[in-house]
């Protein structure tokens, strides 16, 4: 579980691919020992390696590193590896995965099987074999009966039997004549020479006994046949072995039955062959009921497998179609029915389709709350939503603080209190965003005493505000709107000691091109700290430094970009106040001083 969890965690940082080519990088540079090891990692976790994460990225990875320790390994000495690496991937992949059938019906052709063609060799061998049991004295009567066979095996029998293997590797020579003649008469010698010996279940048990010394037959499997002359009379007394062979047969005689997609035309059986196939299949299978152990159910086993066969071969021929089971037009329209009469409304819907009707949920609060209006959005929009204060509601306690009559020390008034000042900020920024053009400044203690002293500049400029109101006989008179002109108390309150001397600078008036030009020729080198102040970025600077060479011009080109870039936001007010930032306050005076004087 731990090392699953760290191969999900993985993912994340390096990507799957490279889980997968980390693997197959280690099966290629371990000995084939240690990839028995490894491979029980890899088999173990067939659920991880087939979820989402991790199945179309390394899908390809886990195949070629299978098929290169296929290649690998030897399948007469590794068979169990092969095997496990063959279920593996059929676990892996789904049963519709076209990459792993035979769609085509190809052959192993490299399945060779070698024995021994000359004659004179398989004399000489088998006259060996009867002089080494001869002066043999180790082995005592009644075992050298058992040895010898019953079967009159010679090289004729032996070549035939042994020929066959060639057409069960290759079935399509059968459609051959000449080839068909060969198998025929092959067929009936080989299987009328298991027909002549026949196995007893009580000689087996008897010979398996002495052998292993227990009563009970073991189980033995051969991944690739032996085919030395002395062992063929041993072979035929062996019920595994016969079992093989007739199964070879079976499977044989399917394939040259069945329709197969790929087969040429030229490729049928004629009328002898069918009845010849179908005579020797119903003999090979009372072999099999005659074979111990378990005869009968063997055989029957065995009929199932094929005919399961029949079907796999009938799925290939009509081109590997989904398992999944399409549902057809009615199908899908009974489901969408259903599915839109059982459809779960929403309590929203209900209350629109009963025309704003009262809507009961269950509960006296929540039918309450839900009934107060009959659009819940525009409920959030009623003005009673609305619960921000109005200057002259917030300020009111601290304009009868500001009344000398009232006696407050300047220490204990609100506007000296921290989260006041905080909080009327706030309500002054939704009244008006002038209120935010110099608030404080300077150090933090400096910073401090001029909030407060803004604040009491607020609230005496309320307390007059409603004076001339009430002096002019007008009623509901909204503060917000008398508020516009507070940009100049804001300047007066940053600097002090030019407050006697500077006249108010217009807020709305636009530069003009006379202005820029006057303005370029006294700037200087701190043109550049004015275009930063302006909103310019540096590259944009760094281009009108580029374009001329003398500090005029450069000033020129960067004011005049601002002032055609803003348009009416490009103000004398928003001019000033970047001077004033760059510290050149004597060009603020002025600018201010010429434009706030009356045109002649």
């Amino acid at each position: 579980m731990f090392i699953s969890l760290y191969f999900w965690f993985l993912s994340d940082i390096c990507g799957t691919s490279t889980l997968f080519m980390m693997l197959s990088d280690l099966f290629d540079s371990i000995t084939l020992d240690q990839c028995d090891s490894v491979f029980k990692f890899v088999e173990e976790r067939v659920s991880l390696w087939k979820s989402d994460t991790f199945y179309n990225a390394g899908k390809n990875y886990l195949l070629r590193m299978c098929n290169d320790l296929l290649r690998r390994l030897s399948k007469s000495q590794n068979t169990v590896f092969c095997g496990r690496i063959h279920l593996f991937l059929a676990q892996l992949f789904p049963l519709s995965e076209r990459s792993g059938l035979n769609l085509m019906s190809q052959f192993n052709l490299e399945n060779v099987t070698l024995y021994n063609t000359k004659a004179e060799d398989y004399d000489e061998l088998r006259k060996s074999s009867v002089d080494e049991k001869e002066e043999s004295m180790d082995i005592e009567e009644g075992e050298m009966q058992d040895s010898s066979s019953a079967i009159p095996i010679d090289y004729q029998l032996y070549r035939k039997f042994w020929s066959l293997q060639d057409f069960f590797r290759k079935p399509i020579q059968c459609y051959d004549k000449n080839s068909w003649k060969a198998f025929e008469g092959h067929t009936a010698d080989v299987l009328n020479c298991f027909t002549s010996f026949k196995l007893d279940e009580m000689q087996i048990s008897d010979k398996r006994s002495k052998k292993s010394g227990r009563a009970k037959p073991s189980q033995n499997f051969f991944a690739k046949y032996l085919t030395s002359e002395k062992l063929l009379d041993l072979q035929l007394s062996d019920s595994n072995f016969r079992r093989y062979v007739l199964i070879q047969f079976l499977i044989m005689f399917q394939y040259l039955h069945t329709q197969v997609k790929f087969k040429s035309p030229a490729q049928t059986l004629s009328e002898d062959q069918t009845t010849f196939i179908k005579d020797i299949r119903e003999r090979i299978l009372k072999m099999l009921q005659e074979t111990p152990p378990d005869g009968p159910k063997f055989a029957k086993t065995i009929e199932h497998i094929l005919a399961r066969e029949e079907y796999w071969n009938r799925w290939k021929n009509e081109g590997c179609q989904s398992y999944v089971r399409q549902l057809s037009e009615d199908d899908c329209k009974a489901r969408s029915k259903f599915q839109t009469k059982h459809k779960r409304k929403n309590i929203g819907d209900d209350l629109k389709a009963s025309g704003g009707k009262l809507m009961k949920l269950g509960n006296s609060e929540l039918t309450r709350l839900w009934n107060l209006c009959p659009d819940n959005l525009d409920a959030c929009r009623l003005e009673s939503r609305n619960f921000m204060p109005t200057l002259r509601e917030y300020f009111e306690e601290s304009i009868d603080q500001a009344d000398p009559e009232s006696g407050i020390e300047a220490g204990y008034k609100l506007t000296e209190n921290s989260t006041f000042g905080w909080k009327s900020l706030r309500v002054l920024a939704h009244s008006s965003p002038h209120f935010f053009a110099q608030p404080t400044g300077g150090s933090a203690n400096q910073g401090s005493k001029k909030m407060t002293e803004y604040l009491d500049s607020m609230v005496q400029k309320i307390i007059d505000e409603k004076a001339v109101a009430e002096g002019k006989g007008k009623e509901d008179v909204d503060a917000d709107k008398n508020l516009d002109n507070t940009a100049d108390m804001d300047d007066n309150l940053e600097d002090k000691d030019d407050a006697s001397t500077r006249p108010a600078s217009p807020a709305g008036i636009p530069v003009t091109e006379d202005l820029v030009s006057q303005l370029s020729q006294k700037l200087e080198k701190s043109w550049k700290s004015l275009g930063t102040e302006l909103g310019l970025n540096d590259e944009e600077i760094q281009g009108f430094e580029a374009e001329n060479s003398k500090t005029q011009a450069q000033a020129l080109s960067m004011l005049t970009a601002w002032m055609e870039g803003e348009g009416e936001r490009a103000t004398v007010s928003v001019l000033e106040q970047a001077l004033r930032e760059i510290g050149q306050q004597d060009l603020a005076n002025e600018i201010s001083a010429e434009q706030g004087s009356p045109k002649e």
